[in-house]
């Protein structure tokens, strides 16, 4: 879990910046996945099974032609080396909550007038709100 926490926080930091995901990232956290799951023993179909929600996340990118990012899916199908099928499905909802959490205090703060009007616009960088829902799901395991 810990390689994960740097490929998510390295990733999580350039969609904030950047607002995309190098492929650098991307294929390092793949190399690094890859090595985990052989180490791990993982099998085949266990491993493709936590790839769906990042496949699933590219296919509503490419229907909504762009709406959603691209990268978003590709860290998924990323993490698929790194988490199970539960992980991935419990990383994606619990990152929409902070995540929609975030847009509502957004909209609730332009009612009241801090300046930014035109909020419909405002696209937000998904991965960072990955960060606190992941360690949410470490806390709760721990508990």
């Amino acid at each position: 879990m810990n390689l994960f926490f740097v490929f998510l926080g390295t990733a999580a930091w350039q969609d904030l910046r950047t607002r995309s995901i190098s492929l650098e990232v991307l294929a390092g956290g793949a190399a690094v996945g890859i090595i985990t799951c052989i180490w791990k023993e993982r099998l085949p179909g266990e491993i493709v099974l936590a790839m769906i929600p990042g496949i699933t996340l590219l296919l509503i990118g490419m229907l909504t032609r762009g709406l959603l990012g691209e990268g978003d899916g590709w860290f998924f199908i990323v993490s698929g080396f790194f988490l199970g099928w539960q992980e991935c499905v419990l990383l994606l909802i619990s990152g929409q909550i902070f995540c929609g959490i975030f847009g509502l205090a957004i909209m609730v703060g332009a009612q009241i007038g801090t300046g930014r009007e035109n909020i419909r616009k405002l696209r937000l960088p998904f991965l960072p709100f990955l960060l606190p829902a992941s360690l949410w799901m470490v806390l709760m395991r721990m508990i």
